[in-house]
């Protein structure tokens, strides 16, 4: 076999390799195919839906693939990408659009071109694919795709790059960050552009109950328990061949966390009241608000679990952290919402008190009040349009009396529902507040009132 140029024939035959099946395909110089197999493998291939490409170069930027592109490292040889790489030929490889296939040809390099670590020397481009040529590597995404992730600052740039370098990797994520920070839009960019034709799933576990835990993620057949009237997939077959993000993974019952570590280390998953292990092909990305780590010590997360989840760890950082975005959000939330009501502009004074703001609840409350403000206020918004409420801070409490928890006797579930149904009593009733006191996220909060039936506490009397 010889490597063919830009535009060449193949003499003998070529390596033709699809990122989707990883296996390198010999095609003759007739055109003939290998094998029935290979044959089967391309019809395959080719019934995946191709997508225009851009490709994210090693400095972040991106180029859309919709002409020929020349890569190498002299800049006097007519090359469209230049890589200052000693490990790179002057005139290495060419990225070309093909009747609507992207693909790549190795231009007789010294060190070779590889796709997704195998070397090759033509082969067809798809969302994911990762070609590493010399030290450098070129990552290619979906063209036209509405950026998840919004921003300019520096750190979402990076955020940006981090989510491309593990994206087409099969290690499991853990996201990091504050409540509404983004954490999901993570999950979402990761799932995006992972190239994974499988679903994204998403679950929040402290939302479930936890006698449904088990069954939610790994389904049940009919009669497994009172109430199984029918056969149910869990969220790791519904998510088969894609992503399911474990969104607020500390909150997972402790009993359940060995059964979710023995399903990701042996890729098998028994419904309940199965008698049969099904294989799943699945990618974990987990998210939390609070230290896994000091959870870890505590007792109440395994610590052969967490290191399972955190092959990688991603941080997001908090909205007030990144200020310079917060005018990028601002216009990008007002063209979502302006779609539903209107067109609205900021003032600049109105944009001064945003950017002037912590935000404590991040990008989701900015979203909040911006929706507000739009859904109330006229075309051009003004400062005193924008309800911003002061931060909320946790406070330390000391119970009185009357308030003091009675342990002895009760279950768990009875002690978190007394539990929020204080915290609820010393907030007023802001639930806010309370999920703030309680260290959780107000939707998980939410969800548990529902569960327990707390209901809402009497107004404070004024005095």
């Amino acid at each position: 076999m010889h490597s063919v140029g830009a535009r060449g024939r193949a003499t003998r035959s070529e390596t033709v390799m699809t990122p989707s099946e990883g296996v390198p395909v010999f095609v003759g110089s007739d055109g003939s195919g290998g094998s029935v197999e290979d044959t089967r493998r391309s019809e395959h291939s080719a019934a995946v839906a191709r997508r225009p490409l851009c490709v994210m170069l090693p400095d972040g930027r991106e180029l859309a693939v919709d002409r020929t592109l020349r890569v190498g490292s002299s800049s006097s040889m007519g090359n469209d990408i230049v890589l200052r790489d000693s490990r790179v030929s002057r005139r290495h490889c060419v990225i070309e659009v093909d009747d609507g296939r992207v693909v790549v040809r190795d231009l007789s390099s010294t060190n070779g071109t590889f796709l997704n670590g195998s070397r090759v020397v033509a082969a067809e481009l798809r969302v994911g694919a990762v070609v590493a040529v010399g030290r450098s590597q070129l990552r290619f995404v979906a063209q036209n795709r509405t950026p998840t992730i919004v921003g300019d600052s520096e750190s979402v740039r990076a955020l940006r790059r981090e989510i491309a370098l593990v994206a087409n990797s099969r290690m499991s994520v853990l996201v990091y960050g504050e409540t509404g920070s983004g954490k999901e839009l993570v999950a979402e960019a990761l799932h995006e552009e992972s190239g994974r034709r499988g679903a994204r799933v998403a679950v929040n576990c402290g939302a479930i109950a936890r006698e449904l835990v088990e069954s939610e993620l790994f389904g049940h057949e009919r009669g497994a328990f009172t109430g199984a009237t029918a056969r149910r997939a869990g969220l790791f077959e519904q998510a088969q061949g894609g992503t399911l993000f474990l969104d607020e993974i500390g909150e997972l019952p402790l009993e359940l966390q060995s059964r979710l570590l023995r399903v990701l280390e042996t890729g098998l998953v028994r419904p309940v009241g199965g008698a049969r292990e099904q294989p799943i092909d699945v990618r974990i990305v987990a998210a939390t608000h609070v230290n896994l780590k000091d959870a870890v010590r505590a007792g109440s997360f395994r610590a052969d679990l967490y290191y399972r989840i955190v092959q990688h760890e991603i941080r997001v950082a908090p909205l007030r952290a990144r200020k310079e975005d917060i005018p990028l959000l601002a216009r990008r939330f007002l063209d979502e919402l302006g779609a539903q009501r209107g067109a609205a502009t900021l003032s600049e004074a109105a944009m001064e008190k945003l950017v002037a703001h912590d935000w404590p609840g991040n990008v989701r409350e900015l979203r909040h009040v911006l929706q507000r403000a739009v859904a109330l206020g006229g075309p051009v918004l003004e400062a005193s349009d924008l309800v911003i409420e002061a931060a909320v801070a946790r406070r330390a409490y000391v119970p009185s009396h009357d308030e003091l928890l009675v342990l002895s006797g009760k279950k768990f579930d009875e002690l978190e529902r007394d539990i929020i149904a204080s915290a609820l009593r010393r907030s007023g009733g802001n639930r806010r507040q309370a999920a703030y006191d309680l260290g959780i996220p107000k939707s998980t909060l939410c969800d548990k009132v529902k569960r327990y039936g707390i209901a809402a506490p009497p107004p404070a009397r004024r005095p």
